[in-house]
């Protein structure tokens, strides 16, 4: 019915659909252009009709949905179709329905989506490298966090609750980023039940020689220390709460709070892994440092056992960056909406993931950009600000003419650029809610089956 309504307008779909993909995040076509699309689904060997909805239309509307202030796929759409009709008016009453463009986002394979989110990392930790290293190893920092979705029997089969009485499913996430760009390398997405080190392992092969690995206890443990070394990695973790310090051979001592000692693996883990080592070298460094208020010693466990290469201050203010990661999960599901994905299947609720981490790349090589123009530091840019400017800049870069458009985008990195936000090393901020919740009561049961109990 769409297309019979255009064609009697006389519009073609070969000049509507340049259009239509023109119009939403004009401001990042150097970051994501067509052609990587196109590349997507031919590595995914993805075939597809030439439709007015097309795989690029699909995924800017889907990056329009994670930056887009309003949590919903259908405002989106709306925004993209608007500025279309704007420049369009012939076509005026046309717009596709929430069925079709429900249909074009399932139409488009998870394998699309996963090759864009390469394509986009590589394209982010390019513009990484000015600022990525430390004494020659890229700092990496890893954490996981979990997302809500619909209440769906689909959803809850796939990735679990809670607990039994808990009402959504949560699916886990594990990230790796660059702790001094906050870009994303890599990320894995499993079920609630799911262990993060389980997640964790096939993200490694995603690193590079030398990495260094930076995390908290929850990644600590000397069988997984072996696995980071393996993988050719160095690490800096937080010593786990189980393990009795006193009780670790000390075999060498650089420093007050700083020796090398030979650290036992549990037999359970050799049993199961029979080419595990016994023990492991590591290096311990001890430091005091304030948590909620109090003064006390914290244990860091490393692999670089030089302390004359690797002085133990800096060390320590390297595992001190680790918060980052939890800044990146903020922006991710505050200001990028994941906190509570809006999909209904499994696999809409992997492509919306990758959807959403993509524009925080995207929106992070933006910064990257606007840092190397302007010779600021990435992490002193404030990511809400440049979150406006994409959506504010939007529009210009999509409607002026040609000739206007590297001035404008000049000028967006600019503005980027010049939102710095306050140096604040040490900070620390409760995890607790200051503003009362609503007074009304739990609703333990779907809407749709209190309407069926209870409506008149």
């Amino acid at each position: 019915m769409l297309s019979k309504a255009i064609d009697s307008m006389h519009v073609k779909s070969s000049t509507i659909c340049p259009a239509l993909e023109s119009i939403p995040l004009s401001s990042i076509r150097q970051i994501l252009p067509d052609r990587a699309i196109l590349e997507a689904c031919r590595q995914a060997d993805y075939r597809y009709r030439r439709r007015l909805i097309t795989p690029v239309v699909i995924v800017l509307h889907m990056l329009l949905a994670s930056i887009w202030p309003e949590e919903s796929f259908h405002a989106s759409w709306q925004v993209l179709w608007s500025a279309f009709k704007s420049r369009h008016p012939e076509c005026s009453n046309t717009s596709p329905s929430r069925g079709d463009v429900a249909k074009a986002r399932a139409r488009l394979p998870l394998a699309v989506w996963r090759h864009l989110f390469a394509w986009v990392s590589q394209q982010a930790q390019h513009l990484s490298r000015p600022w990525a290293r430390w004494r020659s190893h890229r700092v990496v920092l890893v954490d996981g966090t979990c997302v809500s979705m619909p209440d769906t029997p689909s959803l809850q089969a796939a990735f679990g609750t809670q607990s039994d009485r808990a009402r959504y499913p949560l699916a886990r996430l594990v990230a790796l980023s660059l702790a001094h760009t906050m870009t994303v390398i890599s990320y894995a997405v499993g079920g609630y039940r799911q262990d993060e080190n389980t997640l964790l392992e096939p993200l490694l092969q995603t690193l590079q020689k030398g990495d260094l690995l930076v995390a908290d206890r929850h990644f600590a443990g000397a069988h997984l220390y072996v696995r980071y070394q393996r993988a050719g990695l160095e690490f800096i973790t937080r010593m786990h709460q189980r393990l009795i310090l006193s009780r670790v051979r000390r075999l060498r001592k650089n420093g007050k709070n700083d020796f090398v000692g030979r650290l036992k693996i549990n037999p359970l883990y050799c049993r199961q892994d029979p080419s595990l080592p016994a023990w492991i070298q590591v290096r311990f460094i001890g430091y005091r440092v304030c948590v909620r208020g109090r003064m006390q010693t914290l244990w860091l466990v490393t692999s670089l056992l030089d302390a004359q290469r690797y002085p133990a201050l800096e060390i320590a203010d390297i595992f001190g960056r680790r918060w980052r990661i939890e800044t990146l999960f903020g922006n991710l599901k505050i200001k990028l909406s994941a906190d509570v994905l809006r999909s209904q299947s499994p696999e809409a609720v992997h492509k919306e993931t990758a959807a959403r981490m993509m524009a925080l790349n995207v929106v992070r090589s933006l910064m990257l950009q606007a840092a190397a123009e302007h010779g600021v530091e990435p992490q002193r840019l404030s990511f809400t600000y440049a979150l406006r400017a994409v959506v504010s800049f939007a529009p210009a870069l999509g409607i002026e003419p040609l000739w206007k458009l590297p001035a404008i985008y000049r000028t967006l990195l600019r503005e980027i650029a010049a939102h710095e936000v306050e140096w604040r090393p040490g900070r620390n901020e409760p995890r607790m809610i200051r503003r009362d919740p609503k007074h009304y009561p739990r609703l333990m049961m779907t809407r749709e089956e209190w309407r069926n109990a209870y409506a008149a």
